[in-house]
Protein backbone atom coordinates (compact mmCIF):
# COMPACT_ATOMS: atom_id res chain seq x y z
CA UNK A 1 0.00 0.00 0.00
CA UNK A 2 1.44 3.54 -0.52
CA UNK A 3 0.54 6.21 1.41
CA UNK A 4 -0.14 8.81 -1.22
CA UNK A 5 0.21 11.97 1.28
CA UNK A 6 4.83 10.78 1.49
CA UNK A 7 4.51 10.93 -2.69
CA UNK A 8 6.88 13.41 -3.80
CA UNK A 9 5.61 15.04 -7.24
CA UNK A 10 8.90 16.81 -9.55
CA UNK A 11 8.10 18.73 -12.45
CA UNK A 12 11.04 18.06 -15.32
CA UNK A 13 11.50 20.40 -18.16
CA UNK A 14 12.92 19.12 -21.04
CA UNK A 15 13.94 20.24 -24.34
CA UNK A 16 11.27 20.40 -26.94
CA UNK A 17 13.39 18.14 -29.32
CA UNK A 18 13.26 15.38 -26.59
CA UNK A 19 9.39 15.68 -26.37
CA UNK A 20 7.67 13.65 -28.89
CA UNK A 21 3.66 14.40 -29.39
CA UNK A 22 1.09 11.07 -29.42
CA UNK A 23 -1.20 10.41 -31.78
CA UNK A 24 -1.48 10.90 -35.74
CA UNK A 25 0.55 7.54 -36.67
CA UNK A 26 -1.49 5.28 -39.36
CA UNK A 27 -1.05 3.28 -42.49
CA UNK A 28 0.88 0.89 -40.87
CA UNK A 29 1.44 -2.73 -42.47
CA UNK A 30 2.75 -5.71 -41.61
CA UNK A 31 6.77 -5.52 -40.95
CA UNK A 32 6.69 -1.87 -39.86
CA UNK A 33 8.88 -1.39 -36.82
CA UNK A 34 7.22 0.73 -34.21
CA UNK A 35 7.33 1.63 -30.49
CA UNK A 36 4.25 1.07 -27.99
CA UNK A 37 3.77 0.76 -24.91
CA UNK A 38 4.09 -2.77 -23.68
CA UNK A 39 0.60 -3.81 -22.03
CA UNK A 40 0.02 -2.95 -18.05
CA UNK A 41 3.13 -0.87 -18.45
CA UNK A 42 3.98 2.76 -19.09
CA UNK A 43 7.32 1.90 -21.10
CA UNK A 44 7.53 1.81 -24.86
CA UNK A 45 9.30 -1.33 -26.51
CA UNK A 46 10.42 -1.94 -29.66
CA UNK A 47 7.79 -3.54 -31.88
CA UNK A 48 7.02 -4.85 -35.26
CA UNK A 49 3.29 -4.92 -37.08
CA UNK A 50 2.11 -8.24 -37.24
CA UNK A 51 -1.77 -6.95 -38.73
CA UNK A 52 -2.44 -3.57 -39.60
CA UNK A 53 -5.08 -1.60 -37.40
CA UNK A 54 -8.51 -1.97 -36.49
CA UNK A 55 -11.25 -0.16 -34.90
CA UNK A 56 -13.28 -2.04 -32.22
CA UNK A 57 -16.54 -1.27 -30.80
CA UNK A 58 -16.13 2.31 -28.94
CA UNK A 59 -13.95 4.09 -32.10
CA UNK A 60 -10.61 3.34 -30.55
CA UNK A 61 -8.73 1.58 -32.71
CA UNK A 62 -5.39 -1.01 -31.88
CA UNK A 63 -2.77 -2.91 -34.00
CA UNK A 64 -1.10 -6.46 -33.39
CA UNK A 65 2.40 -6.32 -32.70
CA UNK A 66 5.52 -8.09 -31.60
CA UNK A 67 7.49 -6.76 -28.51
CA UNK A 68 11.13 -7.36 -29.53
CA UNK A 69 12.82 -9.91 -26.66
CA UNK A 70 9.52 -11.24 -25.96
CA UNK A 71 9.63 -14.59 -25.96
CA UNK A 72 8.52 -17.16 -24.06
CA UNK A 73 10.49 -19.99 -22.37
CA UNK A 74 9.70 -22.16 -24.84
CA UNK A 75 11.35 -19.10 -27.25
CA UNK A 76 8.04 -18.27 -29.04
CA UNK A 77 6.52 -14.47 -29.84
CA UNK A 78 3.25 -13.47 -29.03
CA UNK A 79 1.10 -10.98 -30.84
CA UNK A 80 0.02 -8.41 -28.43
CA UNK A 81 -2.56 -5.86 -29.21
CA UNK A 82 -1.86 -2.28 -28.35
CA UNK A 83 -3.86 0.71 -28.41
CA UNK A 84 -3.23 3.08 -31.62
CA UNK A 85 -3.19 5.74 -29.03
CA UNK A 86 0.16 3.91 -27.45
CA UNK A 87 2.02 3.49 -30.64
CA UNK A 88 4.37 6.29 -32.16
CA UNK A 89 7.19 5.66 -34.96
CA UNK A 90 10.62 5.12 -34.10
CA UNK A 91 12.29 8.28 -33.88
CA UNK A 92 14.69 8.82 -36.68
CA UNK A 93 18.06 7.33 -35.74
CA UNK A 94 17.15 5.44 -33.19
CA UNK A 95 17.35 1.78 -34.59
Amino acid sequence: MTDLSSTIFQDFTLPEAQVVILGGVDRLVRGDVIHAVYPDTTSFYQATVVQPPRKVSGGESFVMVNFKDDGDENGITHDKAVLMKHVMRVPYGAL
